[in-house]
């Protein structure tokens, strides 16, 4: 039986990527609580709910009510401010989020840095009159690039002083800006950190990446998770300073709005960390290093860079959901793929029946180059061949299989965005 997630702000681009990777899932049920009428009533249907702002002094008995109302198993906080309103407030379901004391902690970026002095890098934060312009002022509360400026003299800094107490005023940073996608075990061990550069932003979300190699930037994530004590997913981001040293902007312990960029490549946070606080031990697939550019406009599209020459498809729950459901989307980008670029498509399934049978039902009897059905327990990387192989499969198991003795690109039918990336 699935599991009930209530993913509220349900309209964040955050809680986007939460309802993207988990819209495929056989483990979880996804519910929104939203407060206003967008695009999460799209994604979720009849299943979106009203929650009010989360300033509003009702959001949290709200979020409580629907908890108890739809027998919700995990609330995933959507917005920083949920985050830190909800955490150790909700009775009868896990918040996917920081404990109390490091959401406390989080929630102004003084207290991070002061927290972290020492661990790592940070810009300088300068007392009245000692800055050297031009500065960088923002938000101690805050997310995403809302009121961040850049000041140029004092005379503009005094007036901002004057009229908002919670800014932050430090050096400005103007070299390379990255963000590192995290994600640690119960212990606080890191068991991935993979960095991507912010090319092009919008509203403080990188809407634009590309995979970063920097041998510094685990290391520096490990000591972070140590520092505060960091479970589950997490991300934070640094900045390059005149000299070429990265200096830390933020951290957070959520799910980041684009770290669909790690999805596509078989890391789903989400989806990790839920099976995580449900007890279970996890172990993320070493993500395959090939070339791609992650490129958001309102919706996801990538560029895959590495030569794709054959796919194999899985059959129960990949391209057949629930065992009724034909995946249009897959079977759509399969025929491009075939049709459009040429290249071959096999189909390789355990399925308990005829496959045939099924495949004639849904229309794609002769549709596949070649139909590899598994019968006696062998292992699908038995039959997968080729560096220029991509792998598609519900199962996470089959996936790491295939991904560590294949060489191939494995993903999950939640990452088709990546196979779309090759047509």
């Amino acid at each position: 039986m699935k599991k009930r997630i209530l993913v509220v702000p349900a309209g964040t681009e955050i809680a986007h990527e939460v309802i993207e990777s988990l819209r495929f899932s056989k483990f979880w049920d996804v519910y929104g609580g939203n407060s206003v009428k967008d695009h999460s009533e799209i994604l979720l249907k009849n299943k979106c709910h009203f929650v009010p702002f989360v300033v509003d002094p009702n959001f949290i008995d709200s979020v409580q009510n629907l908890v108890r109302d739809l027998n919700i198993d995990f609330v995933i906080p959507a917005h920083d401010e949920a985050l830190f309103r909800l955490a150790g407030r909700v009775e009868g379901a896990i918040v996917v989020g920081p404990r109390p004391d490091l959401a406390e902690i989080l929630k102004l970026k003084s207290s991070t840095i002061a927290k972290l002095k020492g661990v790592v890098p940070a810009p300088q934060v300068y007392a009245p009159g000692e800055e050297i312009f031009p500065v960088f002022c923002k938000p101690d509360r805050g997310q995403g690039s809302r009121g961040v400026k850049i000041i140029h003299d004092r005379e503009e800094l005094d007036r901002i002083r004057a009229s908002d107490g919670n800014i932050i005023v430090q050096e400005l940073l103007t070299g390379e800006e990255v963000t590192v996608d995290c994600f640690s075990d119960s212990s606080s061990r890191v068991l991935f950190a993979g960095a991507r550069s912010r090319v092009r932003t919008t509203g403080g979300i990188s809407v634009r990446s590309r995979q970063v190699d920097d041998d510094e930037l685990p290391r520096l994530a490990s000591e972070i998770s140590e520092a505060l004590q960091l479970a589950g997913a997490w991300f934070f981001q640094m900045k390059k300073d005149a000299d070429g040293q990265y200096k830390l902007l933020e951290v957070a312990n959520r799910i980041a709005g684009s770290s669909g960029f790690q999805r596509v490549r078989g890391i789903n946070f989400t989806d990790a960390w839920l099976h995580q606080l449900s007890g279970q031990s996890i172990r993320l697939q070493s993500p395959l290093n090939f070339k791609f550019v992650y490129d958001r406009a309102l919706y996801v599209k990538t560029i895959v860079e590495s030569k794709i020459s054959v796919l194999y498809v899985d059959f129960d729950d990949t391209l057949v959901i629930d065992g009724s459901t034909i995946n249009h989307r897959l079977v759509g980008i399969l025929y491009g793929a075939k049709f459009n670029k040429k290249m071959k498509v096999v189909l390789l399934t355990r399925h308990d029946g005829v496959v045939e049978e099924k495949l004639e039902q849904f229309g794609l009897c002769g549709f596949f180059d070649e139909i590899i059905h598994l019968r006696n327990g062998e292992m699908k990387s038995n039959s997968v061949q080729g560096s220029e192989a991509m792998f598609i499969d519900d199962s996470y198991r089959e996936r790491l299989d295939v991904a560590e003795k294949c060489g191939a690109i494995a993903i999950g039918p939640e990452s088709l965005d990546l196979v779309e990336g090759v047509l």
